[in-house]
């Protein structure tokens, strides 16, 4: 049997915002960056989209989406104002199966979720707005453990990646998360969005250089610093999870686009494998 293998890898924004019909500067071109990854990935045509979502978040464990077909309606718990999420989902059930499996023996408490009206996140919902829009490639999701630390998260994308390797599938793997994650508590109106500190931006900027030069190794080394210091969507550890599928290359990412989201730090950024 052929051997599965990861295609093309991404770092990708999950806030709702970037769904609306609000303009914004910033939202425009992270929105840009977005479509310009779904075109890379339709030319692609993998067999399917692997996504792990720091908004999927779990307490006991890591969890796999096994349902085939979750449907359902999905309003964002925080900000319901910027649009509804319907979704009617193709799952690969037999990836996450597998993947939980390999998980589990590398010592990770896991658990598989196949029922009906189970919950779909904003993250995961928005990524696949832009990347898979007409539903055309099954996908897999995986949930973002609370108390997993990097060393778990890298072990669960270790366990991902042994999973595509022996499925035979070519895949994409999708890391939705943000960078620095200060939001401002007031409204604010769109157009004026920024990063809400300016050294979270400085902080950003500097992980995104390092990325674009293929220093994975360090960014992985610097992100408990990174997180204490810019308060990093869940610790950052999306990132160490994107670097267990990828066996943290030294292949260098390109910054699709970078910008702000109501003072958060967000961006599209493509690993071309």
């Amino acid at each position: 049997m052929p051997q599965g293998s990861i295609i093309g890898a991404y770092i990708a924004p999950g806030l709702p915002h970037l769904a609306s019909d609000i303009a914004a500067v910033s939202w425009d071109a992270l929105r840009r960056g977005f479509h310009q990854a779904g075109e890379h990935i339709h030319a692609l045509q993998p067999d399917v989209l692997v996504l792990y979502s720091t908004q999927w978040i779990s307490v006991l464990g890591h969890s796999f989406q096994t349902h085939p077909n979750p449907q359902g309606l999905h309003v964002d718990e925080n900000w319901y104002e910027m649009g509804d999420f319907p979704f009617d989902l193709r799952v690969d059930a037999d990836l996450g199966t597998r993947a939980a499996a390999i998980a589990a023996s590398l010592g990770l408490a896991t658990k598989t979720v196949n029922y009906h009206g189970f919950p779909i996140d904003t993250g995961t919902l928005v990524a696949l707005r832009f990347v898979n829009p007409a539903n055309q490639f099954p996908v897999a999701v995986v949930s973002c453990n609370i108390y997993a630390g990097q060393e778990d998260s890298l072990t669960l994308g270790k366990a991902v990646r042994q999973a595509i390797a022996e499925s035979s599938k070519r895949a994409v793997v999708i890391s939705c998360t943000g960078l620095s994650a200060r939001f401002f508590t007031d409204e604010i109106a769109p157009y004026n969005d920024r990063l809400s500190q300016t050294e979270d931006d400085a902080w950003n900027r500097r992980i995104l250089g390092l990325i674009e030069q293929g220093r994975n190794a360090e960014v992985l080394a610097m992100s408990g610093d990174y997180a204490r210091t810019a308060a990093v969507d869940m610790g950052f550890k999306a990132f160490a999870w994107l670097m267990g599928t990828l066996d943290t290359p030294s292949s260098p990412g390109a910054v699709l686009a970078y910008g702000p989201v109501w003072g958060t730090g967000a961006a599209v950024v493509e690993y071309q494998l």
